[in-house]
């Protein structure tokens, strides 16, 4: 599966991105998929010039303060990139930043937010998606700070994607 254009993530730090990144890998390794690092993403498919997209988050993220996400159950969809996820609590502060970014980058066209962190990316059966839930535990209730948000050029397959810049909160 193919993405494009860049996307802005929230990223854990800490024990919290150790945890998931294991946990990715874990996944990634024993079902071959391509590796990404744990992330919740803000905003995706962002088709604008990169430089413009860069004047914008400075933008976007004037007097943001670092804020809380608790990420609660595993769950999973017939979707690509959330065929297993963790299902993230949207406080107002992130309610806010995602609804700013869609103005900002004019992409208020896009449907209702649904905050996750992403586990395994692929077309797998319910089956095999129930078996790892079952193994690893559906609850997997955490606590994170985010204190940035991070500007990835998301284009091409998963393992081409990279950091293009990190814009840390006040």
């Amino acid at each position: 599966m193919l993405a494009k254009g860049y996307s802005f993530w929230l990223m854990p730090t800490g024990e919290v991105y150790n945890k998931f990144s294991s946990l990715i890998e874990k996944l990634a390794e024993k079902y071959s998929i391509p590796l990404f690092e744990p992330h919740i993403t803000l905003l995706g498919e962002i088709q604008q010039p990169e430089d413009e997209i860069i004047q914008k988050a400075q933008l976007l993220i004037t007097e943001q303060k670092p804020f809380p996400i608790t990420l609660r159950m595993i769950d999973y969809q017939d979707f690509y990139f959330r065929a297993l996820f963790v299902k993230a609590d949207i406080p107002k502060s992130l309610r806010v930043l995602h609804n700013r970014a869609k103005e900002i980058f004019e992409m208020q066209y896009i449907p209702d937010y649904m905050a996750h962190l992403s586990l395994l990316y692929g077309t797998f059966p319910q089956e095999v998606k129930e078996k790892i839930i079952e193994k690893i535990g559906k609850d997997q209730t955490t606590e994170l700070t985010i204190n940035g948000i991070d500007l990835f050029k998301t284009t091409g397959e998963v393992n081409t994607w990279y950091r293009i810049r990190k814009f840390p909160f006040l």
